[in-house]
């Protein structure tokens, strides 16, 4: 038999905050690992300057900084919990400069034009405000030629029944691999991939800014 779903837990994905924000973050940071894995192996070129949208517990940016010594990062959630757990997870990168977390969310980036060579996000986008005006605010942070990465395990059209469960009671986004290609261009960008791994019901997309 299925477990019944613990929304009081669940909801959490949204905005963690308490006790469940912290088991959230933490089941967050084990589990969406090898999504994560399966996102960064798709970005061809990620340059020196990078933001995390949406970047939860931090495990994304510490697996990235180890790949990408060179490299500078960025971090913003709306949720204070979500960045203070990020920068316990980056202590030594924060402290040395290498890493700055921010409490902010998608649609009001506080970050100069054109400052980033890589924006990615994690299981984030279904919960922005205005996924099409909020991919123009990214847009406005990358360099031209800059890339976006977003990936997905709640994939519109593919849910299974507990996923449409907590999709509806969360009112979550869950773009089709269709969808998602169409964000990308009525946001600006040029499309470089949009993959469905059927198998594993993931989703990942890739645009340019094309200036």
């Amino acid at each position: 038999m299925e477990r019944p779903i613990d929304f009081d837990l669940i909801r959490n994905a949204r905005f963690p905050e308490g006790e469940f924000g912290l088991r959230m973050i933490e089941g967050m940071n084990q589990g969406h690992a090898a999504l994560t894995d399966w996102g960064f192996s798709q970005v061809e070129s990620w340059g020196k300057t990078i933001l995390d949208v949406g970047c939860g517990g931090g495990a994304a940016l510490r697996k990235l900084a180890e790949a990408l010594p060179e490299a500078t990062f960025w971090g913003c959630d709306i949720s204070p919990l979500a960045v203070s757990a990020s920068v316990e997870m980056n202590r030594e990168n924060t402290l040395n400069g290498r890493m700055t977390f921010v409490v902010c969310g998608v649609s009001e980036l506080p970050f100069e034009s054109k400052k980033f060579d890589t924006v990615f996000s994690v299981e984030s986008l279904y919960f922005w405000p205005n996924p099409k005006e909020d991919l123009k605010e990214i847009s406005r942070v990358l360099k031209p030629g800059g890339r976006f990465m977003t990936v997905l395990e709640m994939v519109g059209g593919r849910l299974s029944q507990r996923h449409q469960a907590i999709a509806e009671r969360l009112e979550m986004f869950c773009p089709t691999a269709e969808e998602l290609e169409n964000l990308f261009k009525e946001s600006g960008f040029c499309v470089e991939k949009i993959l469905h791994d059927t198998e594993r019901g993931w989703l990942c997309g890739v645009g340019m800014k094309m200036n």
